[in-house]
């Protein structure tokens, strides 16, 4: 079993800090990409993609997925589906449960919009080896999911969903 010692969380070497600085300056970066012409910011980009590709499926969700407040969601929301692109769709059994789903317009725009956001990481990542980026996102995919099992989150997930 790996051990961090204090000396490993220096502030220019804690895990924490480092992943939250990749977070804010790859956001900030990619986010610079989007502009007006393609009609919707790097953060509706990525409540679309995480709908699309099943991550999350009802607005709660998709707030602590993007760090962003309910009434902030459901804003989005709002102006996702007024311009077609994401659809609220309330259950037959249980109609308080709302899941969220994207429509054919909103599935092009995450496609077309992928242009702006690989290339910006391909960048980034261009003094990696194939085997380092392969290893890093494995590494970060161990991370998440000890990080999820460690503070329960995976329970909470669960019980919101049922």
């Amino acid at each position: 079993m790996a051990v961090l010692k204090i000396e490993d969380c220096a502030t220019n070497r804690a895990p924490g800090r480092m992943i939250r600085r990749i977070d804010k300056i790859m956001a900030s970066y990619v986010g610079s990409k989007f502009d007006e012409a393609h009609g919707v910011s790097f953060l509706q980009w990525v409540a679309l993609k995480v709908v699309r590709d099943g991550a999350v499926s009802n607005a709660g969700e998709l707030a602590r997925e993007l760090g962003i407040t309910t009434g902030a969601t459901t804003r989005m929301i709002d102006a996702l589906e007024l311009r077609g692109l994401m659809t609220r769709d309330r259950g037959t059994d249980d109609r308080r449960v709302v899941r969220l789903a994207i429509t054919p317009e909103g599935r092009e725009i995450v496609e077309k919009l992928h242009e702006l956001v690989v290339p910006a990481w391909n960048e980034v990542l261009t003094d990696f080896t194939q085997e380092e980026v392969d290893t890093l996102v494995e590494l970060l995919l161990k991370l998440v999911t000890a990080a999820e099992r460690v503070s329960g989150s995976l329970a909470q997930v669960r019980e919101t969903v049922e």
